[in-house]
């Protein structure tokens, strides 16, 4: 070690420092003082902060009940005898899988299966979805439409799964109830599960009763675009009556250019012709004024009009033209914004005396709506009918002969039937047909012109029944119909094939409708 005071090293033990004298000890303490004193500037060692005490641990909470486990058996329990294969097996495939019973009858399904729930929810919303129809005014026909296959086909995919949601809730709440035995379980879950024929007769009546209570908002909830409509009807009505009176002022300035700009353009272009034809022909030979009455709407759309017209047509210039009173119902349909006559019926016909007073059908043309001249031949050789028949409304009768000649070569044709009309003495050239069987002879004024029309059906090997007109050069071939006559009516035709229309030329219509 070495001496404090000198720094000179000294032996280990000595009490003195052999170079300097100084004690060793005295020294050790004057040291020891010293390095006391330097310990005692130092700082204090701060005091450690006392430790927080820890918080209470939270009770923990008591674990809930586990849920029982559902298996297969107990799913097969529920769903009944009927149709268990069917649900498993669906149901292993995954969530939505297609059910065409629940597609077809939504609610059957539902309440055959116990689920009543959504019977009412459906229904609710059916209600309150016609309710708001009906004041908003829309169509209900075509929305109801769309709402029943959104309904069907929302339940046809999702029903399955919707039924499997339901069998496991209902399950699992009888097996947290307090039923301890295994089999009342099973016996709880069987009563509570399966087919119900009284839920789907109640699914039924319950439609029943929502189809009565819409039935009942359509007839006394007011829709708040009923005044539109009205509006829309009431501009549609003075479209169309401009129209027709367009349509007049064309025939009285016979105007061809403007009365064919108010037809509808057909695919066959040859109506267009045929009308041309007929109205060149009318301001040819007339000349006419027309007045239009009774403007009757017969149904209104946006497609489509039915107006039934009365119209009067008298003779300004011309020869052999009767004024008449026509009733037409004329069918308008839209064509490039505008309304264009699609289709015109003649209903009723009748003559002007020269007075322009009505006159009676006695007078004029004989009504032969429930009688019509016939001469029916009974057998297809060797057979003479005559009948006296006014051809011509004149007031005289003429004689009508029909004979069929003696079996000739053939005994399947008769090439030797004749047709004879005698006016007042004067012959008309006989008109010499064939006969495949008996034939029948029909006469009748189809375009209530005051002439009839002459009608040659074959017999029962019918393909046509011929059609003839009086001419100053006798009888003249009109057209050949097919099928045989069922019917006649003013300018109509009805045969067992077609509907034939004819105007007052005896044009046949282009619209020939079958029958």
């Amino acid at each position: 070690m070495f001496c404090a005071s000198c720094g000179s090293r000294i032996d280990n033990g000595a009490k003195f420092c052999s170079i300097c004298g100084k004690g060793i000890e005295a020294k050790s303490e004057a040291v020891e003082s010293t390095s006391n004193k330097k310990r005692s500037r130092t700082k204090p060692k701060p005091k450690p902060k006392p430790k927080p005490k820890p918080k209470p641990k939270p009770k923990p909470k008591p674990k809930p009940k586990p849920k029982p486990d559902i298996d297969n058996e107990l799913l097969r329990l529920f769903i009944g005898e009927k149709k268990q294969h069917y649900y498993i097996r669906r149901w292993s495939k995954g969530l939505n899988t297609w059910n065409w019973v629940a597609f077809f009858f939504p609610l059957f399904w539902f309440g055959y299966r116990k689920m009543y729930k959504p019977i009412f929810s459906i229904v609710g919303v059916i209600i309150v979805i016609n309710l708001l129809v009906t004041v908003l005014g829309i169509d209900e026909v075509i929305f109801n439409a769309v709402m029943k296959f959104a309904v069907s086909f929302t339940v046809g995919i999702t029903g399955n799964n919707f039924y499997r949601r339901h069998a496991l809730k209902r399950i699992r709440e009888m097996s947290e109830s307090n039923i301890s035995d295994v089999e009342l379980l099973k016996n709880e879950i069987q009563l509570q599960g399966g087919t119900s024929w009284k839920g789907a007769l109640g699914s039924f009546v319950l439609v029943g009763i929502s189809l009565l209570i819409v039935m009942t908002m359509l007839k006394f909830v007011p829709s708040i675009n009923q005044v539109t409509e009205l509006e829309l009807d009431s501009n549609i009505e003075s479209e169309i009556i401009q129209v027709l009176e367009g349509n007049i002022l064309a025939l009285e300035n016979e105007n061809m250019d403007e009365y064919m700009s108010k037809v509808y353009t057909h695919a066959e272009q040859t109506t267009f012709a045929e009308i041309k034809k007929m109205l060149s022909d009318i301001f040819e030979d007339f000349d006419l004024a027309y007045e239009l009455r009774d403007f009757e709407f017969l149904s209104i759309s946006e497609q489509e009009v039915k107006v039934r017209v009365t119209q009067i047509t008298t003779l300004v210039e011309g020869e052999n033209f009767r004024d008449n009173e026509s009733i037409f119902i004329h069918t308008l349909k839209p064509q490039k914004e505008e309304w264009k006559f699609f289709d015109s019926e003649v209903e009723s016909i009748k003559y002007l005396a020269e007075d322009q007073s009505l006159v009676s059908n006695a007078e004029t043309i004989p009504n032969y709506s429930s009688y019509i001249p016939t001469l029916k031949a009974p057998s297809m050789f060797d057979f003479f009918i005559e009948d006296k028949i006014d051809v011509n409304n004149d007031g005289i009768l003429e004689t009508i002969s029909f004979r069929g000649g003696a079996i000739g070569g053939s005994s399947y044709l008769n090439e030797n039937v004749e047709i004879v009309v005698e006016f007042d003495g004067l012959e008309i050239t006989p008109l010499t047909l064939s006969a495949e069987n008996a034939p029948i002879l029909y006469f009748y004024d189809i375009n209530q012109d005051g002439w009839m029309e002459i009608f040659f059906e074959t017999g029962a090997r019918i393909i046509g029944t011929e059609m003839y007109e009086f001419t100053p050069d006798g009888l003249a071939k009109v057209t050949t119909l097919n099928g045989s006559v069922e019917k006649f009516t003013p300018y109509e035709i009805i045969t067992s094939e077609y509907n034939y229309v004819f105007d007052k030329s005896l044009i046949v219509n282009p619209w020939i409708v079958p029958v």
